[in-house]
């Protein structure tokens, strides 16, 4: 009697179910849903559908997965950081009619380790070969924001995707302005301070952080006995309390306000920046002609420095090696009130000169130029380098003390305050677009090789 025939069931089977199986539970893990198909599945395996894990919503957006399980075997050119896997065209020509854009998710039985790409992330003329790096592929909570913006819809410009990261902290470019108690406010014979500044130079005046405005006048400074009387009625200044005049809904005391406080911060910091009166910015000096300068400062971490005013030589041509432009590190500053409090904001930006001192005659095509290259990271270092200056903590090597002349203590008129970060529902995913962006990768170039040497290490 013939043996009664067996189902069977091969390795190859098992193996493929114990990958979708070991995917499904890492999704899950990560806080998403995978759905598989089952066995009609002809090239896709599943999908995953992503969760917000702050509202906890289901967003509706979706890859498809194809999973491919191995137990041990190493994967083409495999070393500790990078491997290759080849894919059949036949799967390549299915997953380019999918609606759906596609992800490949390899799993290996003996170490456990979860992999991923986007099916087309391979490079054109040779689509098959995908390239995986496993610090930046790994299947894991670092990589799951950039599967997850696979998911924005093809065909649809402009699809939000909600970060995936629960919370970060947003480092606000808002300083808290701290006030003197008094104010002067006196009458003036004249009408506004451009007509007073020619009659101050004559008196050897050299402070200019005061305000006439409709032959009023405002200043921190007592005009008393310096060469401020020669522009105020010096009869009529009051010493008042500050908060009289700086929290006030009068339009005029609020404009005056402004100016008083860009003025008198001008003055209290003219040994390091100058101002730009055309385009209202303040930006690092040069010490000298064609000099650069370096700032040292603490980041978020440690200290560190950036090169503030920096000398751009020709690169070719007949003035190779000649001077081309300085570039310096600037800063367009708005104070606003908020509540019964002065705050100052801080957008960095960047001042170009001929020679530390002139202004550049082509100077607005230099800045577009370097906007177009500015990423998040070197404008958040901007933002702290300028916010360390402001609260008046100096890190310079080159101050000395001189044991034989006494020190002379100045206190600051205004102090400026660091307001504590933000704590934000959600985080912005900059990885996980920076990758599906095509220019991502040669700005990324262009931006390295633009701050090569502008911002230093730690010391």
């Amino acid at each position: 009697m013939a043996a009664p025939s067996m189902k069977t069931l091969t390795d190859n089977q098992l193996t493929g179910e114990l990958g979708e199986t070991v995917v499904k539970s890492k999704i899950l893990e990560l806080g998403h849903v995978f759905e598989g198909r089952g066995r009609l599945e002809t090239g896709i395996d599943g999908t995953i559908e992503f969760r917000d894990p702050v509202t906890r919503s289901m967003t509706g957006l979706t890859v498809a997965v194809q999973v491919k399980t191995t137990k041990s075997t190493k994967y083409v050119g495999e070393s500790d950081d990078e491997f290759e896997y080849s894919v059949r065209q036949q799967d390549i020509d299915y997953w380019k009619r999918c609606s759906l854009p596609v992800a490949l998710i390899l799993y290996r039985q003996e170490d456990g380790s979860l992999y991923w790409r986007d099916v087309e992330a391979g490079e054109e003329g040779d689509e098959r070969r995908l390239k995986f790096r496993k610090d930046r592929d790994r299947l894991d909570s670092s990589s799951i924001e950039r599967l997850a913006a696979m998911a924005v819809r093809r065909g649809k410009d402009g699809t939000f995707l909600p970060s995936l990261r629960v919370g970060e902290q947003a480092h606000l470019n808002l300083m808290h302005v701290g006030l003197p108690s008094s104010i002067f406010v006196g009458e003036s014979p004249f009408a506004s301070g451009r007509d007073a500044v020619p009659e101050l130079l004559r008196a050897d005046g050299h402070h200019f952080d005061w305000v006439i405005r409709g032959r009023r006048f405002l200043s921190f400074r007592n005009p008393e006995g310096t060469p401020l009387e020669a522009i105020v009625d010096i009869d009529t200044v009051e010493e008042v309390d500050t908060e009289d005049v700086s929290i006030s809904d009068d339009h005029d005391d609020a404009v005056m306000m402004i100016e008083l406080l860009r003025r008198t911060m001008a003055e209290q910091f003219s040994d390091i920046l100058a101002f730009d009166r055309k385009a209202r910015l303040f930006y690092f000096k040069a010490e000298e002609r064609y000099q650069q300068r370096r700032y040292f400062y603490r980041s978020l971490r440690e200290t560190t420095s950036a090169t503030v005013v920096q000398v751009y030589d020709y690169k070719k041509g007949k003035r190779k090696g000649q001077v081309n432009y300085l570039r310096h590190h600037a800063f367009s500053p708005r104070f606003q009130q908020i509540g019964s409090n002065w705050f100052l904001s801080i957008s960095p930006t960047f001042v170009f000169t001929e020679d530390g001192f002139r202004p550049h005659r082509f100077a607005s095509d230099l800045l577009a130029g370097k906007k177009r290259l500015d990423r998040n990271g070197s404008i958040r270092g901007q933002m702290m380098m300028f916010r360390f200056l402001l609260s008046g903590i100096d890190l310079q090597p080159h101050a000395k003390f001189d044991l034989f002349q006494e020190a002379e203590e100045v206190s600051p008129v205004l102090t400026f305050n660091v307001v504590e970060p933000v704590a934000m529902e959600a985080a912005v995913p900059e990885n996980a677009w920076s990758e599906t962006d095509p220019n991502a990768k040669r700005m990324k170039v262009q931006d390295d090789e633009s701050t090569q040497g502008e911002l230093g290490v730690g010391v």
